[in-house]
């Protein structure tokens, strides 16, 4: 039996041509106009993708998705339309359409697409379908109770994995957020390794449980990852291009024996046909796992897809925005690309977001007194110094003028204040010096957070409270920063 695909537009154009292309690969292709009452349609058949052309619903779109998410439907969704701007494709993205294509693209990428969609989809099933599961046999199967206390705790590891990596955009702690959520616990294995790249960068992560292990030992499991890689998806990774990361509480660098490779579990982090990256699983004393144990690995590495594959689209973004030209970091309209997308993620996810901006005191007396010149060699080195302070995930923008913001993902107020005590102490340490001479440079800053937020509030009022701080410590002759 064809898959069912179901082509919303008025043009009559659209009909031919996606008939012309699909037509002769196996689907079924419905055409049906803008109307009202339209979504009754949606739910009560089983398309395998729906596509929509953008140009003529707009908006519609987004509560289209809403919808079928909501009543757990099977069907993908694209949009195609002319060509649209990075941010608007990211937003349509974020909204939950699998993907975009524009009008002039459509005979290249129209069925790669609806075929990628169509798998992306099955992967969010399956998670569903474990979840389901687990919920069946917890109401069903009384007298199992160890079975079912298992389950449940596989369940627990589920959820908590999906809400460690889910907000994960930055990848570079996953190993140690994958291990937070529980997987020694449903897993126990003596090898978890990882292999994955963002952007150009590779990375391969373990954590063993091991007591002790030799570099020789360390450089076999690098290229042993790498080249279990390449059997897997035909693409070569260099070992000197590779960041290596080890995790344990309490492994030596010794002279210790070899570590067996024979019984590694292999699963690719693939979505859509692509595979971004592997895991490993080196079970304990060489246990053989049974189906259950399988099934859970395959959901995990789903869920990792998944938020790998956000992750590179997220750096891509990242790299995309536009730049300051004087100091090379993202400027006040990267900062608004990133702070309506991040306040989104906090809410929607229930994280912390917190923000804090900085202002250099007496910036218009170094302009006036030495020329602005200097004050830009300020403005540089200031910079700088603010990236080198904070951690990876956080985001350094230039507001304008002498005005910086940093971003905090997944950061709460303490956690801000204590970041912020470093970034004060870093930029005290700096040396400023023009044509040889020292420079007293200070800097005033104010905190916000959204947990001191009003639920009708978004983030307008974040900056503005982090806007209005700082000024009133620029007014104190005491105050360093104010959060109050």
């Amino acid at each position: 039996m064809n898959e069912k695909l179901l082509v919303i537009s008025n043009q009559t154009k659209d009909e031919n041509l996606f008939k012309q292309i699909l037509g002769s690969k196996g689907f079924d292709v419905v055409t049906k106009p803008v109307f009202e009452g339209i979504e009754d349609m949606l739910l009560n058949n089983n398309f395998g993708a729906i596509l929509a052309d953008y140009d003529q619903v707009g908006e519609l779109a987004c509560s289209w998705i809403n919808l079928l998410q909501e009543n757990g439907s099977k069907s993908c969704v694209i949009l195609y339309g002319e060509n649209k701007k990075a941010e608007k494709i990211s937003e349509i993205l974020q909204a939950g359409a699998y993907g975009f294509i524009s009008r002039s693209n459509i005979s290249k990428r129209l069925h790669e697409t609806i075929l990628g969609g169509m798998e992306n989809r099955k992967a969010f099933v399956e998670i569903l379908g474990m979840f389901n599961t687990l919920k069946n046999v917890n109401e069903s199967i009384e007298r199992e109770k160890e079975d079912l206390r298992k389950k449940n705790q596989e369940l627990s590891f589920i959820n908590r994995l999906t809400t460690e990596v889910a907000y994960d955009l930055n990848w570079s702690l996953i190993l140690p957020r994958v291990l937070n959520a529980g997987f020694l616990d449903v897993m126990n294995p003596a090898l978890l390794g990882m292999l994955y790249r963002i952007g150009s960068k590779w990375n391969i992560a373990f954590h063993l449980s091991e007591k002790e292990i030799n570099k020789k030992i360390i450089d076999r499991l690098k290229k042993d990852m790498i080249n279990k890689f390449f059997s897997i998806s035909g693409e070569r990774v260099s070992i000197k291009d590779t960041d290596f990361h080890l995790y344990s509480s309490s492994i030596k660098i010794s002279s210790a024996g070899a570590i067996p490779f024979s019984k590694q579990i292999i699963m690719p982090l693939s979505l859509a046909g692509a595979t971004l990256g592997m895991l490993a699983i080196l079970p304990e004393n060489n246990e053989k796992l049974n189906d259950e144990k399988m099934e859970l690995l395959t959901t995990i590495s789903n869920i990792l897809s998944m938020s790998l594959k956000n992750a590179q689209e997220y750096h891509k973004l990242k790299e995309m925005a536009v730049k300051d030209g004087l100091t090379g970091i993202l400027n006040r309209k990267g900062f608004q690309n990133f702070i309506q997308k991040e306040f989104h993620r906090a809410k929607r996810y229930h994280r912390p977001l917190s923000l804090i901006m900085i202002d250099v005191d007496n910036f218009k007396k170094i302009n006036d007194s030495l020329g602005h010149q200097a004050g830009d060699y300020v403005l540089l080195e200031l910079a700088g110094c603010l990236k080198r302070s904070v951690r990876q995930a956080d985001i350094v923008f230039r507001y304008g003028g002498d005005e910086f913001v940093i971003l905090l993902p997944d950061t709460d107020m303490e956690q801000a204040k204590l970041l912020l005590k470093r970034v004060l102490s870093d930029v005290e340490k700096h040396a400023f010096e023009w044509e040889s001479n020292p420079m007293n440079v200070k800097i005033s800053c104010g905190i916000s957070t959204t947990g001191e937020l009003e639920n009708h509030e978004d983030e307008k009022d974040l900056i503005s409270k982090a806007d209005t701080r700082l000024y009133s410590a620029k007014r104190s002759q005491d105050l360093k920063y104010c959060m109050a």
